[in-house]
């Protein structure tokens, strides 16, 4: 099958949205006081049901998307960073789980270093569990941080903060002044949608269709030039669904070399892992890679198939995590396999 060849940024196409899970241990006390000239501005938010207090000046954004909500904080001429980040479950699970879960995500960042973990507990009496430890956790360069993780309800909340290392090291008395200010409302009114049912996503402009399993919802913002963006409740794994140009003929092994060629230039430790002519469930031939990168600081399993209808091409891309891949790829052959040209 004949295709034109072209580029399209593969680190744009890839932007995947992770909520961290984090962990760790407080091992004996800790020294709370921020610095004398720092003033502090509270945050509070009676929707999730916390408040926090970080420095006055300090920029600040807010946003939520179906069962998340994040409100962060940062130093608009520093290295320094903060957050807190809320997931809403279906069903309620263990802090235990939460915080395996969180290893999970934060085992994918490059160069990552566990420093100490264990239960702790802030604020007023809220038991939690701590991680401090370094590592990219998105920003492109080895940052050090603590994070404390805990459990109400069906909400997962995640309080942390992180920058340099040396300048960690130097200013920790605020970063646990910050962690410490944290505080649970009496009760919370969000109310997140209901689980999705799964079923078949059909674009008549783009002419296909795809099914997706209960659990996965639409996340499609029309950025960076998606056509769709089905995600796990947890956030990964995740399909997406992008055009696929090209300039000049090509078949589709072609297609995945060029494909190829710009892995081994944009994303970070590229490791080729596997590739070949597949066909999707109703026959439709199509090409497979499967590969190892870093995207947007986080270490990605990640399955490419490129779909080459005669005047439409796509691409198809399923991401998890190396740790989990094996587990969440029946269902990533599943989603991919039944996409389907109208």
């Amino acid at each position: 099958m004949l295709r034109k060849r072209g580029r399209i940024s593969i680190l744009t196409a890839v932007l995947v949205t992770l909520v961290l899970f984090v962990a760790g241990c407080q091992c004996g006390a800790t020294d709370t006081t921020p610095a004398p000239e720092t003033a502090m501005a509270l945050y509070e938010n009676t929707e999730h049901g916390f408040s926090i207090e970080y420095p006055e000046g300090w920029a600040e954004n807010a946003y939520g998307a179906m069962t998340s909500f994040q409100f962060q904080f940062n130093e608009p001429e520093g290295g320094f960073s903060g957050g807190v980040s809320v997931n809403y479950r279906a069903e309620e699970i263990s802090l235990a789980d939460a915080v395996s879960e969180g290893k999970g995500y934060m085992e994918s960042c490059p160069q990552f270093e566990m420093l100490s973990e264990g239960d702790v507990t802030i604020s007023e009496g809220i038991s939690a569990y701590e991680m401090i430890g370094q590592g990219d956790i998105g920003t492109g360069k080895v940052e050090k941080f603590r994070y404390v993780i805990l459990m109400r309800e069906k909400q997962i909340l995640f309080v942390g903060v992180g920058g340099e290392p040396d300048q960690f090291d130097e200013r920790e008395p605020l970063v646990n002044a910050v962690i410490d200010s944290f505080k649970l409302l009496s009760s919370y009114t969000y109310v997140p949608p209901a689980p999705s049912a799964g079923g078949t996503y059909t674009s008549a402009e783009y002419g296909f269709s795809i099914t997706y399993p209960a659990g996965w919802s639409n996340y499609t913002t029309g950025e960076y030039g998606e056509i769709l963006d089905l995600r796990a409740a947890g956030g990964i794994p995740e399909v997406m669904v992008r055009a696929w140009t090209e300039e000049e003929e090509a078949t589709l092994a072609e297609s995945a070399s060029g494909l190829k060629s710009m892995f081994s230039e944009q994303l970070g430790d590229y490791e080729f892992l596997s590739e070949g002519e597949i066909a999707l469930d109703d026959g439709t031939p199509a090409y497979e890679i499967v590969f190892n990168g870093t995207m947007n600081g986080y270490l990605l399993t990640c399955k490419y198939v490129i779909v080459s209808p005669e005047a439409n091409g796509f691409l198809i891309m399923g991401v998890s995590l190396p740790g989990s891949f094996e587990q969440d790829e029946p269902v990533l052959n599943e989603i991919i396999g039944s996409f389907h040209l109208e």
